[in-house]
């Protein structure tokens, strides 16, 4: 480390340790909404952290260290919070924090669940509401990504799918699309065929069923709709048949405030107003910022959540770090209507 950047280091932890940080905070954003978007929990020693996908993937204890820093410095609120506000009932406590967790993963319930439950935290799952009834242990979208991460593979896959090669983080938007529109045999050929081997990876089953979610007792993990095979909903060819199944797996979940997310972050106006006309109360974005909600607008726009890593923005050497976590949550940008 340089020395500019150990000056910085020490700055930041000193601001935070002398509470400075944690002041301005409560200040700043007393009135803010903060929405945390995980995806996976695994402990470090588990044979499937080593085949997740890293920049979603929390270790145990890394959670636990990230959920004992939210718990000092907000208040962590549930959907259900949140719709009774709206209305006019409870109003929300200051710094509020809504938990939510991304596709369906099994690890959700079995390791960021059961954490949870212990500390009594509330949480709102996003499910993309096909992944209940896939027979691959590997979700598809999970063999795409590690598929995608070989290199040549993007230009290889693209052609595949007969385009040139999209640029970035679009080969991988168009190419989930590109499987999602297929039957899921149809899919799996494909892989197999392109990307062979790619799914014998994992052996186990990757992602939760339906009996395990109708089985959720306690009542404080939410679902929200995240499309029905998560394919982007701006690259889909029949976006409105993506919300209108995920409304129903919602509706055999029994769940009262109806709840999306959008698949890859990938979403635009009028998809938003799409899913207000199907029903869901809440819409929530993949973009970085905060939401001013000391008045409810109506109707109630799509809301940010920022993406929470574990990674080099959060942790110092190899542990989540409290002063860069501050520094990455507290000083987003505030959404304001």
């Amino acid at each position: 480390m340089n020395f500019a950047a150990a000056l910085k280091a020490g700055v930041r932890t000193a601001l935070y340790r002398c509470g400075a940080l944690g002041a301005w905070h409560r200040w700043r954003n007393r009135r803010a909404l903060t929405v945390l978007m995980l995806h996976r929990v695994l402990p470090a020693d588990d044979p499937a952290f080593a085949l997740a996908e890293r920049e979603f993937t929390f270790t145990l204890d890394g959670f636990r260290s990230m959920l004992d820093f939210v718990q000092r410095h907000y208040t962590v609120v549930s959907l259900g919070d949140l719709q009774t506000a709206r209305l006019g009932g409870s109003p929300l406590p200051p710094n509020p924090v809504l938990i939510t967790f991304d596709d369906g993963w099994r690890d959700t319930l079995t390791h960021a669940a059961a954490e949870l439950s212990l500390r009594g935290l509330p949480a709102l799952l996003f499910l993309a509401s096909e992944v209940v009834a896939l027979d691959s242990p590997r979700w598809w979208q999970d063999g795409l990504v590690a598929a995608l991460a070989e290199p040549g593979a993007s230009v290889r896959l693209c052609a595949a799918a007969g385009w040139a090669e999209a640029s970035g983080a679009s080969a991988s938007q168009a190419l989930a699309a590109h499987l999602g529109a297929m039957p899921e045999a149809r899919r799996r050929a494909w892989l197999e065929q392109h990307a062979p081997g790619v799914a014998g990876q994992i052996a186990e089953r990757q992602m939760v069923t339906l009996t395990e979610l109708k089985a959720l007792e306690g009542g404080l993990l939410a679902i929200g709709g995240h499309g029905h095979t998560h394919s982007p909903l701006t690259l889909s060819p029949n976006p409105e048949a993506e919300l209108q199944t995920s409304q129903r797996m919602l509706g055999a979940l029994n769940q009262a405030v109806r709840s999306m997310s959008f698949p890859h972050g990938a979403w635009t106006n009028e998809l938003a107003e799409a899913a207000r006309k199907n029903g869901f109360d809440w819409i929530f974005t993949s973009d970085a910022v905060l939401t001013d909600l000391s008045h409810w607008p109506n109707p109630l726009p799509a809301l940010g959540r920022i993406h929470l890593p574990e990674n080099a923005w959060t942790c110092s050497a190899g542990h989540i770090d409290p002063a860069r976590l501050a520094t990455f949550l507290f000083f987003r940008p505030m959404q304001r209507y």
